[in-house]
């Protein structure tokens, strides 16, 4: 099969069982290895799903200029659509972002302006919101996906992620668990798990130094892509059972785990992932099942103490 571009080949990614981070007496857990999807991350599905939705709306053209804050991914996969298709992009981030992301989004084509993290990146990501919002009240051709209030972003979740993974799976799920970034993920594939099975436990996930919704104090933590000291709107508050913390260091070593024991290079918040979903697996026990995302690949970790 040959495709027209790269854009088509996003998703279909692979659901891989753990098969040496459980204990015989604990629940399989399955992750979704976004890895190795287009861009390197889950973050290209919601990219692509905002810009075409807007296209289909009529909400941008050809000389819309496409600007976002973010805290790396979302930013490196709308660099990826904005050079697949044409647009100008800018990228706005919190300085505090692994140095890998910042040159992925340039490698793209796109500019980047970075915002300085001065130990709360709530409020750092609140500053580069305001001046992408900004950007678009002086000039009309500016575009703001607004990744936290988009409900193209959860759609991609409900209708294509949770999707394959309810049909790669082929049984019950049982469990599900998630860090929150956007929101988009744990309620677009909990929604559609839920969906099918009405009794699934679902977790969200916080790091230790980012816990909003358990009400603790913002800081800066390790674990980039989730926590961005934000409640975003596009959060279902309903589709979880139980909020789980889990620290820099829990993340940091499931991650270096998950490549020595499983071969699987994935990023920190994948880590986060799975050092809740082995929590979930032994609660559930023997017989059940847990899905978990990883989330992105390492490759944009080398200069962060993942690989240090």
């Amino acid at each position: 099969m040959i495709y027209d571009n790269v854009l088509e080949a996003v998703g279909n990614t692979p659901l891989i069982r753990l098969n040496r981070m459980t204990g015989p007496e604990d629940a399989e857990i399955l992750v979704k290895f976004e890895a190795v999807n287009i861009g390197g991350s889950v973050k290209t599905r919601t990219a692509l799903n905002m810009i075409e939705t807007a296209e289909k709306k009529g909400l941008i053209h050809k000389d819309t200029i496409i600007v976002e804050p973010t805290s790396g991914n979302q930013g490196i996969g709308l660099a990826l659509i904005g050079a697949v298709k044409g647009y100008r992009t800018v990228i706005i981030m919190p300085d505090s972002v692994s140095e890998e992301r910042r040159k992925l989004v340039r490698n793209y084509g796109a500019e980047v302006r970075l915002v300085h993290d001065a130990g709360n990146i709530g409020d750092c990501i609140d500053e580069c919101l305001r001046t992408a919002l900004l950007m678009a009240e002086e000039d009309s051709n500016v575009y703001v996906p607004q990744q936290f209030e988009n409900e193209a972003n959860s759609a991609a979740h409900r209708e294509q992620t949770g999707q394959e993974i309810l049909r790669q799976a082929g049984k019950p799920i049982h469990g599900f668990c998630s860090g929150i970034g956007t929101g988009g993920t744990i309620t677009g594939i909990g929604e559609a798990l839920k969906a099918v099975n009405p009794g699934i436990e679902i977790w969200a996930i916080e790091p230790e130094n980012a816990a909003i919704l358990s009400g603790r104090e913002v800081g800066t933590h390790l674990q980039m892509g989730i926590g961005d000291g934000v409640i975003p709107e596009i959060l279902n508050q309903k589709i979880f059972d139980d909020i789980v913390i889990v620290t820099d260091e829990e993340a940091l070593a499931a991650a270096k785990e998950l490549a020595r024991k499983e071969g699987l290079m994935c990023g920190i918040s994948s880590g986060t992932n799975v050092a809740a979903a082995v929590r979930m697996a032994k609660k559930l026990g023997r017989g059940k099942t847990v899905v978990t995302v990883l989330a992105d690949t390492a490759e944009r970790y080398f200069s962060t103490r993942l690989f240090q």
